[in-house]
């Protein structure tokens, strides 16, 4: 039993869609005993750099996109560093809107990439866990734009900076709705609502395809 369970894990390890998973569960699990509001921002900002990078070597599939794909990433890293020490209206601008477009890229790349798989892997299973990932952090990059050109969208009972809106993200996401965060204008409650209906789509549609794959690979087993 422990070889195989060492096996699995090393295949886990070794998918490169893993270490994109792993950078957003290590960073809800380290926020909870992070003091102070400005070490919560500093590290959401630094992993959000670290998360940028893991989808670099997740989506790098074809080598005549890595020059585009790189570009994006570094643009969006400086773009937000530039905010980062400016703090200013333009920085904080560029920057959100390089994040979306590069994890807008990432999030269709890897769809694109799920749609094409023949047969149910392990780099399969941590792509789609990936994609869920980085769904919930693409709409919490919109809220906050939303929040930007309209001022007020969103009830919050703290800060309503980038850790507020990943914490609304994906409550939304998964469908929890605590209530102490609300979207108030239309625009916020049309893209929360489409968030939602994006996060449970993505789960029938991605466990109904596992499950075929796995069937048909099943059969095929058994007619060799």
């Amino acid at each position: 039993m422990r070889p195989f369970i060492k096996d699995m894990i090393n295949v886990i390890l070794n998918a490169r869609f893993s270490y994109l998973f792993f950078t957003v569960v290590l960073l809800f699990l380290l926020r909870p005993f992070i003091a102070g509001p400005t070490a919560v921002t500093v590290v959401t900002d630094i992993f959000l750099w670290f998360l940028i990078i893991s989808c670099v070597w997740a989506v790098h599939e074809k080598r005549k996109h890595q020059g585009l794909v790189i570009l994006l990433a570094a643009a969006a890293i400086l773009a937000d560093l530039l905010d980062f020490l400016i703090q200013n209206a333009m920085a904080a601008w560029t920057s959100k809107i390089m994040i979306v477009l590069f994890l807008g890229y990432a999030v269709v790349t890897i769809l694109f990439y799920l749609a094409r798989q023949k047969e149910v892997t392990a780099d399969m299973i941590m792509a789609g866990a990936s994609e869920y990932m980085l769904i919930g952090v693409l709409w919490a990059l919109l809220y906050a734009l939303i929040e930007m050109v309209y001022p007020g969208s969103f009830s919050f009972a703290g800060a309503k900076d980038r850790s507020g809106f990943l914490y609304f993200s994906f409550v939304t996401l998964t469908t929890t709705g605590y209530g102490d965060v609300l979207p108030v204008s239309v625009q916020a409650r049309s893209l929360a609502i489409l968030e939602t209906i994006t996060g449970q789509l993505f789960i029938a549609i991605t466990v109904a395809r596992l499950v075929s794959l796995y069937t048909v690979s099943g059969n095929k087993k058994k007619v060799d």
